[in-house]
């Protein structure tokens, strides 16, 4: 189990040192930040879940982690990705972005990832009202209508919520290749 534990960690890390050197990322962070969340293949909660506590910032016009990489330090991608879990086992990873509507058009129109919208006013008001359920209604109502987890799922936000994309992958290198084609379509590079 340590071995698996110090992959998660380790793939992390590469995502991690992927973009913290490009300046242009900074574009891609949302107000409350953005975090790498990874899965031991047997995660059945967030102490099975690995991010970067304090989650990434933006420090001199780069992104920088505010913590070191530790399980069980997140809660708001964690949930993502065990419910995401739940559909498809091979995802292991996500990233919460900044959305912006030219982005996504642009994802759309190049057809380069699988993506859906998701609006949180379709959210029935029994789930809004019950604590952490947001995030596995948005991928199970993805899903539903989908049949797969998508390469992204993105909403327009609501009230007091921060519009959002969400980037699901199997893997680092996966996580990176699509990285790359998110930073290419927003002319950020």
């Amino acid at each position: 189990m340590i071995n698996q534990h110090l992959t998660v960690i380790n793939q992390i890390k590469e995502i991690y040192a992927y973009f913290s050197s490009i300046k242009a990322f900074r574009n891609l962070v949302p107000e409350v930040r953005t975090n790498i969340s990874g899965a031991l293949s047997n995660a059945t909660n967030k102490n099975g879940i690995a991010a970067i506590e304090g989650r990434i910032t933006v420090i001199g016009d780069y992104p920088k982690a505010c913590g070191d990489i530790k399980f069980g330090v997140s809660d708001h991608t964690a949930r993502l990705l065990l419910t995401a879990r739940k559909f498809d086992a091979e995802i292991h990873f996500v990233m919460n972005l900044k959305y912006e509507s030219f982005f996504i058009e642009k994802i759309e129109n190049q057809n380069i990832l699988s993506l859906r919208e998701i609006q949180r006013e379709k959210q029935p008001d029994h789930l809004k009202k019950k604590e952490h359920s947001t995030m596995q209604w948005l991928i199970k109502e993805c899903y539903d209508e989908m049949g797969v987890i998508p390469d992204i799922i993105w909403d327009k936000g609501a009230m007091g919520k921060e519009p959002m994309i969400r980037l699901f992958s199997k893997n680092a290198e996966d996580m990176i290749s699509k990285l790359e084609l998110l930073l290419e379509c927003s002319n950020v590079i």
